[in-house]
Formats: C-alpha cells, sequence, structure tokens
C-alpha cells in the first residue's frame, strides 16, 4: 500500500465510515434526504424517532408531528397492512420495490409516497427512506382521463360510422364514391351496384369509365375532370351503360384527407320526376353576385351548404379561396359554440328572417370572433342569405343558466329557449345543481372534503376533480 506524509493512507471505504462515525443521527438523516424526499428512523416498536423531510408543505401531513409516533398512525387506513410488512421485513423482494403509502390531510389530496426500509443486524433502528409520488400520480390521473376521452370519441366515431354506412347501404338512390385522382370506384351501394352492374365480382376498385360504353367514356371522363373543381353539382345525360342501360349521373366534389373526390348520384334517364329533381337542384344551387354586401355574407341551402361567399367572409374566416369555402357546411365555423344550425334553420323555415343572432364564429385558424348572424330564406329558390355583423373582442363569461329557486328563474330559461339547444341548457343546469349540492355539502361538513364526498356518495377522489371543475379548491363556508 503507497503511504503519504510517512503515514498508511486509508481506503476510500475507511474513511466514508470514520466520516459517518462523526455524524449525529440528524445529520445523516440530511444526508440520506439528498437524494430522497423523507427519510426517517423508526424503532423496534414502530416509532418515529427521527424524520427529516426535504419539502416544507408536507409537514401538514402530520409529519412535523411525527417524532413519538408509530409510523402507521402517520398514514391512511388501507396503508397500515403495508406498512407493517415493511417493517416486519415479511418480502426481502417487495422491500426493493417499495411500498406506496398515502399520508392523509383534511381539505387536501392524500399524500402518496413510495417508502422502503433499510436494516442492519443488531440496530435498534430502520431506516425509512421516502420518495413523493404527486407529480406521478398527477401525471397517471391525466393519461386515465386521455384516454377514456379518446375511447369515448372512438366509440363515438364507430357509431356515427355505422349509422352513415347503414344509410348508405339502404338507400334507393344510386350512389358511388369516386377516387379523384385514379378515378376508381371506392364504394357503391346496392342500389348503384344494381343500375350500372358489375355482377358478382362488384365495382369496388374498378375504373368507373369501364362501366360505360366506350363511346360515352371521353365525355364521362371531361365531367369528371369538371366536378372536381366545380362549386356546384355537375350533370351528364345520354350516357349508356356497358349493359346498354340509359343512365343521368349528377357528379358532386368533395375533399377527403387532402384529396378532393366525387360523390356520383346515378338514375335512368327515364325516370322523368329524379331529372326534374335533379334540375330543380341545380337551379337554387346557383349562388347569387355578394360582391355588393358591404358585411361578411354566404349564401346557404336549406341543410346549410354553402353556395356562395363573398371577399369579407373569406377574409373573417380565413379560408384562402372562394373554392375553400363552396360546399362546406355553414357548421364547421360554429362547431364550438352555441349556434345549433337545426334550430336556426327551423326559424327560418318558420319566419324566413333572423336578424340579430349572437354567436361566436370560430374561423380556419382556430380564433374565435363574436359575431351577430342575420339571414333571409328566399322560400321560392330555398336559398338563405346569412350576414355576420363582427362585434368588438372582449372577455365574457359563458351564458348564465338560472339559480334553482331564484325568482326569475322561469323567465331566465325562457330567454334562453331558442338562442341555446335543449342539451345544452340540460347540461348546464345540471351544472349549476352539482354546484349547489357541493357547496351545501361542504357547509354542512364544515369543509372537512372527506364528511363532503360520503355526503354526497363520492370518493374523495371524484369530489377533488368536481372541486376544480367548479373552481371551489378553495372553497370555505360562510360564517
Amino acid at each position: 500500500m503507497k503511504t503519504l506524509n510517512g503515514k498508511n493512507a486509508m481506503h476510500g471505504t475507511e474513511v466514508a465510515l470514520s466520516l459517518l462515525k462523526s455524524l449525529d443521527a440528524d445529520s445523516i438523516l440530511a444526508l440520506v434526504g439528498l437524494g430522497a424526499d423523507i427519510v426517517m428512523l423508526v424503532g423496534q416498536d414502530h416509532t418515529v424517532h427521527r424524520i427529516h423531510f426535504a419539502d416544507p408543505d408536507m409537514g401538514i401531513y402530520g409529519l412535523t408531528k411525527a417524532v413519538g409516533k408509530r409510523l402507521q398512525d402517520l398514514v391512511t387506513v388501507e396503508s397500515v397492512p403495508k406498512i407493517d410488512a415493511m417493517l416486519t421485513g415479511q418480502d426481502s423482494a417487495r422491500q426493493a420495490r417499495g411500498y406506496q403509502v398515502n399520508h392523509s390531510c383534511d381539505g387536501k389530496p392524500d399524500l402518496p409516497v413510495l417508502y422502503s426500509g433499510f436494516s442492519v443486524a443488531d440496530s435498534p433502528y430502520m431506516l425509512i427512506v421516502g420518495r413523493e409520488l404527486r407529480q406521478q400520480m398527477k401525471d397517471q390521473q391525466r393519461l386515465v382521463e386521455t384516454q377514456m376521452e379518446l375511447e369515448a370519441d372512438y366509440r363515438e366515431l364507430q357509431e356515427a360510422e355505422a349509422r352513415y354506412r347503414t344509410a348508405f347501404r339502404v338507400s334507393t338512390i344510386a350512389h358511388v364514391m369516386l377516387d379523384g385522382e385514379r378515378k376508381t370506384v371506392l364504394d357503391a351501394n346496392a342500389a348503384a351496384i344494381s343500375l350500372v352492374g358489375g355482377g358478382s365480382t362488384g365495382i369496388v376498385g374498378k375504373p368507373f369509365r369501364d362501366l360505360f360504353r366506350k363511346q360515352d367514356r371521353d365525355a364521362l371522363s371531361d365531367a369528371i375532370g369538371e366536378a372536381r373543381h366545380s362549386a356546384s353539382p355537375v350533370r351528364i345525360d345520354t350516357l349508356k351503360t356497358v349493359k346498354g342501360e340509359p343512365v343521368s349521373l349528377s357528379l358532386r366534389s368533395y375533399r377527403e384527407n387532402g384529396i378532393t373526390n366525387l360523390i356520383i348520384s346515378a338514375w335512368q334517364s327515364s325516370d322523368a320526376q329524379e331529372a326534374r329533381r335533379q334540375q330543380v337542384e341545380k337551379r337554387n344551387e346557383r349562388p347569387v353576385d355578394l360582391t355588393d354586401v358591404p358585411e361578411p355574407a354566404v349564401q346557404t341551402n336549406d341543410q346549410g351548404q354553402i353556395v356562395g361567399a363573398n371577399t369579407l367572409f373569406l377574409d373573417l374566416a380565413h379560408a384562402p379561396s372562394i373554392a375553400q369555402v363552396v360546399g362546406r357546411n355553414l357548421g364547421t365555423w360554429f362547431s364550438k359554440t352555441s349556434l345549433d344550425l337545426h334550430v336556426f334553420y327551423s326559424r327560418l323555415a318558420e319566419e324566413q328572417v333572423v336578424r340579430g343572432f349572437a354567436t361566436t364564429l370560430t374561423d380556419n385558424l382556430s380564433g374565435d370572433r363574436p359575431v351577430l348572424v342575420s339571414a333571409r330564406r328566399n322560400p321560392d329558390t330555398g336559398l338563405t342569405q346569412v350576414i355576420f355583423v363582427p362585434q368588438p373582442v372582449v372577455t365574457t363569461e359563458r351564458l348564465a343558466i338560472p339559480a334553482p329557486g331564484a325568482p326569475e328563474q322561469a323567465d331566465g330559461f325562457a330567454n334562453l329557449v331558442g338562442r341555446v339547444p335543449l342539451k345544452d341548457l340540460v347540461r348546464e343546469s345540471l351544472e349549476v345543481i352539482e354546484k349547489i349540492c357541493i357547496e351545501a355539502a361542504l357547509d354542512q361538513t364544515n369543509n372537512n372534503r372527506a364528511s363532503a364526498a360520503e355526503m354526497l356518495g363520492l370518493s374523495r377522489q371524484s369530489l377533488y376533480i368536481k372541486l376544480r371543475r367548479h373552481g371551489l379548491e378553495d372553497y370555505r363556508p360562510s360564517n
């Protein structure tokens, strides 16, 4: 062994042991606490003799008065068996993983801590080292909530897809979905297969033009190209299928995954009634000139689909061109607000004119802008002119739902009917009632959150979530 100044150099381990022997118990706890959140010395009788914790805020969970108490008395009831197992060393493998327990505090969420115990033979104490898991628990809760929301959205998507696919399949009108790039059939209902043919193999995946006789294919290709860039449906007559069946087609473009595809409606050319319907539809959807309108304006059909717009509306919606507005539903820009287009157009059908309907427009950049909406419906053509008057942007709270028992409750609800859909009225009313019940429970229990949760039939975690949603985290009962 090398020497230094004539003396044997001490091995590093011996230096560490010598240093530790020179430290008192509190200093050792502080030293261990550099890598942990809570450090305790617990005796054989399970009593805490020394404690050190890094965050002073954790003291409210009984840690400041822990010395002299049994460790089991500092945790929640369900955590006591875990503390017993840790202190008795029943499971060495579990000791390495640690024991997750909770410390409670009235009015606050439990403090989750992962404890591990270390003991030495003939030592009267066990060293307990803990790592608090509050942030981890919050992250896990957010993950669970996000997963539940994703699952709910996925279920809704599946249900909607099933509804629309069922309606598509059972429709007696022939419909074909066409790939706008490859000109091949993406989907077709039973009526289309019966009308244009395809035999037992069907027509999905086949070039659409191959379903018609050769002398009509060039005209069909021209109509497909025109429909992809037209805001109105394109109609073509006097076509014959490969079976020799005379048919008429109406082609309309739509956007899907960044590609312009087509939906094609087909009917037998001898069906005069259907032909007249298509002619009326084409005539009614011819937009008027909105250039001279001094405010943002659009023209829609009775289903809310835009057939015309002026440049002021493009500026309001942050839309690059008319082509990206025409054909879309007006509800695209009001999906976040209380404007229910079904209610709006139902009023128009009865009154023909709606003025000063206050709502919020969400533009293509997800920005919100308060507007007043006025509309006039032409009963002869079924077209509606809608004008938007932008309002100053101010900070507003959501529509106030009258509290139950208020003298003006009936009048308040009556004023909201027609401005807010029934489902929104019911949802907002339930939230008001829920908030009142929570406040009443907190008043009756003198702000004891655990007792309030039991009174309301909720878990403490559910109560804390509702307190946060209603802004009642810092609620204090009135004297």
